[in-house]
């Protein structure tokens, strides 16, 4: 008998009206729940079909109900007597495709997650490090993992460093402490590029967000910038399991040193 897998996320505010657009796409997983745990006074009067309500008060102790939401919502999941749990933001993230079981993902690991578009990034801790998980889309052992979630949860609780300071410590903890319980997943299962736009996000002054015209390989899409146009696009279709790769012209004859001169420039800007 496979083990049993839930999909969570946390809302509050406006954002348990927009889960129609994002979160529903997780409904094409069988033999998978989900879970929203939602922040605020009442349930949405017209809860969406398949998905499972749970209405929480925010701990003051967090400072808002955004930063209880983006903390907690990697404990929670204990709530649900299941053994893994995929977490991630709730507005949004789109599933393609059908993913593979969570256990298969994991590989015996606690906890899976993909790297977030950036240089390598000063933690505390470990000091560094050039695998900085981006926190909107995580994979978890619920039992092996709880110890990770439980000191990622109190690190939050016990000090404030900003709205966002969630996958910052996400980061300082599993670095520096359970590294050794990581897996790392390629960008196909978080990915984090544009779709058929162009963005210059504040963070990133000196290098536009990178983009591509398709999302073949792709099962997890996770850009708020672009959301309208993966849901236009994929709301009754998914992208292919591969992308193409191109093959190349065969060198027929020694190179120049002005031709590989020529191929390095080129290989240089394609890969800058």
């Amino acid at each position: 008998m496979a083990a049993r897998q839930v999909i969570v996320t946390t809302v509050f505010g406006s954002g348990v009206e927009r889960l129609g657009e994002t979160f529903t796409s997780f409904l094409k997983i069988p033999d998978t729940e989900l879970h929203v745990f939602v922040y605020g006074e009442s349930l949405p009067a017209k809860p969406l079909p398949g998905i499972k309500y749970h209405l929480v008060k925010a701990d003051p102790r967090f400072v808002s109900a955004r930063r209880d939401a983006l903390f907690r919502r990697w404990t929670w999941p204990d709530t649900l007597d299941a053994e893994y749990a995929l977490v991630v933001d709730g507005t949004d993230v789109i599933c393609l495709r059908e993913l593979p079981r969570f256990e298969k993902i994991l590989r015996g690991a606690s906890v899976a997650g993909a790297t977030e578009w950036c240089l390598p990034i000063k933690i505390l801790g470990q000091g560094y490090t050039s695998t900085y998980i981006n926190g909107g889309v995580t994979f978890w052992h619920l039992p092996s993992s709880k110890t990770i979630r439980d000191e990622i949860v109190a690190r939050g609780r016990d000090r404030f460093r900003g709205e966002y300071d969630d996958q910052t410590v996400l980061n300082e903890v599993i670095h520096t402490k359970y590294f050794d319980q990581l897996v790392i997943l390629p960008s196909q299962y978080n990915w984090r590029a544009l779709y058929k736009k162009d963005f210059r996000g504040w963070q990133h002054q000196w290098r536009a967000w990178p983009r591509k015209d398709n999302l073949d390989g792709v099962y997890l899409y996770h850009n708020n910038n672009a959301v309208q146009e993966v849901v236009q696009d994929f709301s009754d279709k998914s992208p292919k399991s591969q992308a193409d790769l191109p093959s190349f012209p065969v060198d027929q004859h020694p190179l120049s040193g002005w031709e590989m001169f020529k191929r390095k420039l080129a290989h240089r800007w394609h890969h800058s």
